[in-house]
């Protein structure tokens, strides 16, 4: 009953105002477009419309709308002595597309199938010529064959009607394929323009779409009027380049932004503003529903029952307008594995939060299952669960704007754009890593740190080392003053060989003794000293009957406090070293460690899956 009030109520306001001004003559204006801020799938425009606007009611007529426009968000403002009254949104079919480009289009289309036409009917006389021609070469055949018979033939008369019959059929074949490859042309370019047409108008029908602003003015005056909205099909990516000179300990960090703008109007000359937040039009929080629980069967009961809610989801949601189910990862089997479940689901959470009470029932699902995984499984797969959490929120809830300087150009078309956010200069230490295990490449690595006031977001990046390119990397998330890691390719003047220098096995009462010494070599064909960070690793086990043990190492393991405190413990060894200039061969520098490790003699050492 109070939803009906309600619509009942909206009804006789829209009455009383288009009542109000019925009498009044509209205003209509495209306005220009000033402002654009683009977020991950959509962007806000603004338009402002300098309008002469009379004392009382006024009606402005915002034409020329896009096609990808959410009319939900359609909202109006104004300075200080007009009063925005409401905004209606509305379309209408045309007969024609309005848009200039279309219009420049439509009319070459129609340009084309006029030439077209003439060339065809050209071309249909230059036939009717030729046949004309050929019916009156077989005429004379006819006539010459019967004065040969009759002796009355005269050579003369005869070349001169050869020559002519070749003269005009040549003629006759020339402008026949002049006029053919002219059509032919035309058809290229007559494809080609429908092929831009599709582009620009998406296959949609003519449709114009308008907002009607409904204000009232305290006096006449001239006054900007803003009009703002939300388009889909517009959306950014970071990308960067990062240009290192190990010899001035000095690294450039170019930070652009890939944009693909299809909202289905063109900015020109526009504020654009590049923004990492969500907007969303539902202001009501998601409410929480209580949660009763029963006795049930296994856990892998549960987790598969799970499973299929989850993929249920996706149907749920449809004719919502929230966001869509994320990809899932599943096996061959088609069932996903507990902590790609695990994963999906918190992915999937993240992705329906901003719809708000649209999503209010798939949120308290989500919800649901998370505690259920929270009462049911071991503390193994919930602190997964947790750390990824952690880290998602850690990535995705940074919210950060970038105002680009100067006013740009941005037309809507398909493919990507490229702007330039900022170039921060870093300054960094180089160091060569060493990982034989892995590779016998030596890498430049470049620990950085970002004193500037932009914060970089997670994106793939271009290496560049001395002005050359290096490779292709990744960039994590680095707030501000944050140091960060990156690689800039192999150097192969550096290099390093493994291997395994002695293995002895004995027995001890039940239990097999394996003692392993290794030797690594590095090999520097610089003129100068480098630094290099050497890693490799012991194998490690929460297991009490196995016993690991390093017993010597030779030089002594890096101190780095990180080091020592998160990867010593899991049996990762670091050296860092420096190589003096031309250490190749017999001046090679050298590692050395022994490893020893005692287990059940009738057992064997196998990775932990």
């Amino acid at each position: 009953m109070k939803i009906h009030r309600f619509f009942i109520g909206v009804i006789v306001c829209s009455l009383v105002i288009s009542v109000q001004f019925s009498n009044a003559e509209p205003i209509s204006s495209t306005g220009r477009i000033r402002e654009v801020t683009v977020y991950r799938g959509q962007a806000m425009v603004t338009r402002v419309m300098e309008i002469d606007l009379t004392a009382g009611n006024n009606e402005i007529v915002v034409t020329g709308l896009p096609h990808n426009i959410l009319s939900e968000s359609l909202f109006a403002r104004a300075e200080a002595g007009v009063k925005i009254l409401s905004v209606r949104y509305q379309e209408r079919a045309v007969r024609e597309d309005t848009r200039d480009e279309i219009r420049v289009i439509d009319a070459r289309l129609e340009e084309i199938l006029v030439e077209m036409g003439h060339l065809e009917k050209h071309l249909q006389r230059v036939m009717a010529q030729w046949e004309l021609l050929q019916k009156f070469n077989e005429f004379m055949v006819v006539r010459a064959r019967q004065d040969l018979e009759q002796s009355v033939m005269q050579f003369e008369p005869v070349s001169q009607l050869i020559d002519l019959f070749e003269e005009r059929s040549q003629a006759y074949t020339e402008q026949e394929l002049e006029l053919k490859d002219s059509i032919a042309q035309l058809k290229k370019e007559q494809e080609l323009q429908n092929r831009k047409r599709n582009e620009l108008s998406g296959g949609r029908s003519q449709t114009v779409r308008e907002a009607t602003v409904y204000l009232n003015s305290a006096k006449q005056q001239k006054a900007p009027i803003e009009l703002s909205y939300l388009v889909q099909g517009a959306t950014w990516e970071p990308q960067y380049n990062l240009r290192a000179q190990p010899g001035q300990a000095h690294v450039q960090v170019e930070y652009n932004a890939i944009i693909n703008q299809g909202s289905g109007e063109d900015w020109n000359g526009v504020a654009i503003t590049l923004s990492t937040a969500q907007p969303s039009m539902v202001a009501s929080a998601p409410v929480l529903d209580p949660m009763e629980v029963i006795l049930a069967g296994t856990n892998a009961n549960m987790m598969e029952k799970m499973q299929q809610e989850v993929q249920m989801m996706g149907t749920q949601q449809r004719g919502m307008n929230v966001p869509m189910v994320p990809q899932m990862a599943q096996s061959q089997s088609g069932r996903m594995d507990d902590k790609s479940l695990v994963q999906f689901m918190n992915q999937y959470r993240r992705s329906q939060a901003i719809a708000g009470k649209k999503a209010e029932g798939i949120l308290n699902d989500l919800a649901r299952n998370n505690q259920t995984i929270e009462f049911n499984f071991d503390n193994r797969l919930i602190q997964e669960y947790q750390q990824q959490a952690e880290e998602a929120t850690r990535t995705e809830s940074v919210s950060v704007s970038y105002q680009l300087p100067g006013e740009l150009s941005l037309p809507s078309r398909n493919d990507q754009q490229l702007v330039s956010i900022a170039t921060v200069e870093c300054q960094a230490d180089f160091t060569l890593l060493a990982s034989p295990l892995l590779t016998d490449y030596v890498y430049l690595q470049g620990d950085l740190v970002n004193t500037s006031e932009t914060v970089l977001l997670p994106g793939p990046a271009s290496m560049y080392r001395n002005g050359e390119f290096a490779g292709k990397g990744q960039l994590p998330l680095v707030t501000i003053n944050e140091s960060f890691t990156a690689g800039f390719g192999i150097d192969s003047q550096v290099q390093v060989s493994r291997e395994l220098a002695d293995k002895q096995t004995r027995i001890q009462g039940g239990n097999k003794i394996d003692t392993y010494r290794y030797r690594i070599e590095l090999s520097n064909y610089k003129k100068v000293p480098v630094a290099v960070r050497l890693l490799d690793r012991l194998p490690y086990s929460t297991n009490s009957s196995i016993k690991i043990e390093l017993v010597k190492t030779s030089p002594e393991l890096s101190q780095n406090k990180d080091y020592r405190r998160l990867e010593y413990k899991k049996g990762i060894l670091r050296w860092d070293m420096e190589l003096a200039p031309g250490t190749t061969g017999e001046k090679a520098t050298v590692a050395n460690y022994e490893l020893m490790m005692e287990y059940d003699r009738n057992m064997q050492m196998v990775p932990k899956e």
